[in-house]
């Protein structure tokens, strides 16, 4: 089963934001990988946005062996974006910009923000059953 994945970049102009158009998107597997039976060398393939800066691609899922870099722009580039992503298998198309990034070495997610902002009510009551017991 593949997912798909759909990208949507844009760059600041006079006017806001513009669209992106006519990059190229270039994905690569961290490591090769089986699917099913097969396995997948690591090579790489390319995309170019349309006129509106978006693409979408199809993709086998990851699983904890392998994640995909994905590079918009070349080295010269200011604004060059790289982002190693893990990939769920899904059916929905998923948005680029909600892939969860990994570290390319470990696979392992890359800490952005604040951690206690995902603690739910559930880690609360798990904690005060803890010290409660």
């Amino acid at each position: 089963m593949l997912t798909q994945i759909k990208f949507d970049f844009g760059h600041p102009s006079a006017d806001g934001i513009a669209d992106l158009a006519g990059e190229k998107i270039h994905v690569v597997p961290t490591e090769q990988f089986r699917n099913g039976s097969r396995i997948v060398v690591r090579d790489s393939f390319e995309v170019l946005l349309d006129e509106h800066g978006t693409a979408t691609v199809a993709v086998p899922p990851t699983d904890n062996t392998f994640a995909y870099e994905v590079t918009v722009g070349v080295k010269e580039d200011l604004w060059r974006l790289v982002r190693c992503v893990q990939v769920p298998d899904s059916t929905s198309v998923l948005n680029f910009s909600d892939l969860v990034e990994v570290d390319s070495t470990t696979l392992t997610p890359v800490q952005t923000g604040n951690p206690l902002a995902d603690i739910d009510q559930s880690d609360v009551d798990w904690a005060l059953s803890t010290i409660n017991a």
